[in-house]
């Protein structure tokens, strides 16, 4: 297997002085392949920025929600897929080639790869045994593929039309085809039709893709295959599920035939229209260029130096994977929402609140608050904001409602382009009206069980005893941060009551801390007895936690930190506890934790942020298993990013905490069209700590930074050191409480 990466290797035998000399344009630090083993789930392939297409490989089975794992065989290249997800999505339409005997063409497999390499906007690979060069780009609606195929008499393109992100059966990552029509028109050169889909994501959806594809080389023979898998040569039509069509013809040595594959959700003639309006003519060269030139206006919305060239691998592959989902199909949503600007694959807001919002608004405003409209608009046309969103379809909600979080941080920060009126009365509804559950008692828009959570205040770990995964804990601490979230904007929108409500219930974490056992956040019944067995180290998708256990979830009380350390009673022995959670138990890739090591600074103690910062940087590298859990619609890629930077959001407040920068230097170039700096020249492995800052040239003596300050451009600069200092410990960032 040959990869090409020579020059990272080369880069990383150069001693550390070469690196702040070193460099290229960002967009060339990119690697996608990061993330593509262990459990990043992101994808190689070609896309635009927040593009409705991605055309990349797929390896079958156990590959994770990308469909793709660096070290298995290629089983297909399809057109949709998203990117860092738990559960798969997408897979349709797969073109592949070869050469010779075609005997299954529904289960073709590579024996082996050489020459793979990826940036964004293309990849390439050859596949083994029949020596095909695959290069794949894309325009937003349309895929390129082309193939450079060995001299042979049976060279063949296989058009999968029932390839699905895999195959069939019950689970949470499968779905099925369940029906389409495939029609070849050879004087056209053209291959069309349609399936349905079933399933996905643990969802019992149905989805609908129309397709067209045109070739450059005329057919030799044609043939389709039926749902037994039966080939039927000259045929130019078949219908069913597992149905596909081949072409054959013959190629000399280092033939090049050129393929394009265009996708619509609304109907084959829109697909097919897509060809004249992005790509006319035959020249993948040329949209492999205008796909570039796409990606490094992204990727130069930050410079950065210093720092070694892995630490800039890391740092422009992040901010790539932030700008992957989620995608704009405008003129591609449900006919009933029209043609205005829409955005899909929302996936989750569970996730993407925390890091990527917070980083959109900064970079990406208006792209920003198109998905913010989007979000508007599910609840205007289907009633509910959701959790999450991909396909047409409201997803599983995971706890809370964090549209709530996402509109209520761009509030803060005065985003440009949003009714925000509307947006209150869409968050409102979150927080004060129950949602219809499912089959099994659950919801996939509004809140779970949100009366009994209003009547306890906190939702008791025995309300659904035949549900066991209820996560009492993490809901209610979701629910009281979310109800902080609507809160910001009822102050504003609301009425007197909604504001004295949700007062009350920004505080209700309080009713869920136990001091006796420890003083960890724990599940209480209806009755008011706590819920037992307890154990803190127990992690849990269960009665009281979801993806984690006390020392997880003891620290999510995002809107105010300060009330949490009132409850520890005091800095000190709050210091005392976060300290052995950051120490022992912390995961950075995990979403209840990511804000845990910034707690420290509301304790006077940002020398502690800055430590444990630094430290959560080994999970990550610039291996493909370099992206440590679910990089979640670049969730986990934004935590890095912001790590590296040196600030961090605190997600629906006003302000940024200041960490740890890794680069001496980082010029954001903001969306607004003006430059914000973190300048830290002395920045490096040993100097991880904080002694003094200026802010535009003024002494700056606190940890955190309002919006303004970034927004309206400026520069921070920091002195670093070996050893911990007193800088910051004075001026704390706000919380809902005060200290006593």
């Amino acid at each position: 297997m040959k990869i090409l990466r020579q020059s990272f290797v080369a880069l990383a035998a150069l001693p550390l002085s070469a690196f702040a000399a070193e460099t290229r344009p960002n967009i060339d630090y990119v690697d996608p392949f990061i993330g593509t083993m262990g459990g990043g789930n992101v994808y190689p392939g070609a896309t635009l920025p927040f593009g409705f297409i991605q055309v990349s490989p797929d390896t079958g089975p156990g590959s994770g929600a990308g469909g793709y794992k660096f070290d298995k065989k290629i089983t297909g290249f399809s057109q949709q897929h998203i990117s860092g997800m738990g559960g798969p999505l997408f897979g349709q339409i797969s073109l592949f080639p070869l050469t010779g005997e075609l005997k299954d063409p529904s289960n073709l497999s590579a024996t082996g790869k050489s020459d793979e390499s990826a940036s964004p906007g293309y990849y390439t690979v050859t596949i083994a045994p029949w020596d095909v060069k695959v290069e794949l780009t894309a325009t937003k609606h349309v895929a390129l593929h082309r193939h450079t195929f060995p001299a042979n008499d049976e060279s063949r393109l296989v058009l999968d039309v029932g390839h699905v992100l895999y195959g069939t059966g019950s689970s949470w990552g499968t779905a099925k085809p369940i029906g389409g029509e495939v029609t070849i028109d050879a004087e056209a050169r053209e291959i069309s039709g349609f399936m349905v889909y079933q399933g996905a994501r643990g969802n019992s959806r149905t989805w609908k893709v129309f397709f067209a594809a045109r070739f450059d080389a005329p057919f030799e023979t044609f043939g389709t295959w039926d749902d037994a898998g039966q080939l039927a040569a000259g045929s130019d039509r078949s219908a069913g599920s597992e149905i596909g069509a081949f072409l054959t013809f013959p190629t000399t040595a280092g033939q090049v035939v050129n393929s394009k594959v265009a996708i619509s959700w609304r109907s084959l003639d829109q697909a097919s229209g897509y060809f004249e309006s992005e790509a006319p003519a035959w020249d993948f060269d040329g949209t492999r260029e205008r796909a570039r030139a796409e990606w490094v206006k992204i990727l130069d919305t930050i410079d950065v130096e210093g720092g070694t060239a892995d630490q800039r691998t890391q740092f422009f592959t992040a901010l790539y994977r932030i700008h992957v989902t989620p995608n704009d199909w405008t003129g591609e949503a449900p006919e009933r929402y029209g043609d205005g600007t829409y955005y899909e694959n929302i996936l989750c807001m569970w996730d993407t609140f925390r890091t990527v919002h917070p980083l959109l608004t900064l970079l990406q405003p208006k792209i920003n608050a198109d998905i913010i409209n989007t979000i508007i608009r599910y609840h205007q046309v289907d009633g509910w904001t959701g959790d999450a969103h991909s396909a047409w379809t409201y997803e599983h909600v995971q706890n809370g409602s964090h549209a709530d979080a996402i509109i209520a941080d761009a509030y803060v920060k005065k985003l440009p382009g949003v009714d925000w009126k509307q947006a209150y009365e869409a968050i409102r509804k979150n927080a004060f009206e129950d949602a219809n559950p499912d089959a099994k008692g659950r919801p996939n828009k509004g809140r779970f069980r949100l009366d009994d959570y209003r009547k306890h205040g906190y939702l008791p770990s025995d309300v659904v005893p035949e549900y066991k995964s209820i996560q009492s804990v993490s809901r209610t601490l979701e629910y009281v941060q979310n109800d902080a979230n609507v809160l910001t904007l009822a102050r504003e929108f609301g009425t007197k009551e909604d504001i004295a409500d949700l007062e009350k219930r920004q505080l209700w974490y309080h009713n869920l801390w136990d001091a006796e056992a420890g003083g960890f956040m724990r599940g209480k019944k209806s009755d008011g007895t706590w819920h037992a067995p307890f154990d803190p180290l127990k992690t849990e998708t269960g009665p009281q936690y979801y993806e984690g256990h006390a020392w997880t979830w003891s620290w999510y009380v995002p809107h105010d930190a300060q009330g949490l350390i009132n409850l520890h009673g005091g800095p000190e022995p709050f210091v005392e506890k976060l300290t052995i959670a950051c120490d022992e138990h912390y995961e950075a890739y995990n979403e209840p934790g990511m804000l845990q090591t910034y707690l420290f600074i509301h304790a006077g103690r940002p020398d502690l942020t800055q430590r444990f910062v630094r430290q959560a940087l080994r999970y990550f590298s610039s291996k493909p298993n370099g992206l440590p859990g679910n990089d979640d619609s670049g969730t986990t890629s934004a935590w890095l990013l912001w790590a590296l930077m040196g600030l961090y959001p605190n997600a629906g407040e006003d302000y940024y905490y200041i960490g740890s920068p890794s680069f001496t230097k980082t010029t954001l170039h903001l969306g607004n069209g003006k430059t914000f700096v973190i300048s830290a020249p002395a920045a490096s492995p040993e100097n991880k700590y904080v002694s003094a800052a200026t802010l535009d040239g003024k002494p700056w003596d606190q940890a955190w930074l309002r919006h303004a300050d970034v927004i309206n451009g400026g520069e921070l600069s920091l002195t670093m050191t070996a050893e911990p200092s007193k800088w910051g410990t004075r001026v704390l960032p706000p919380s809902a409480s005060k200290a006593p």
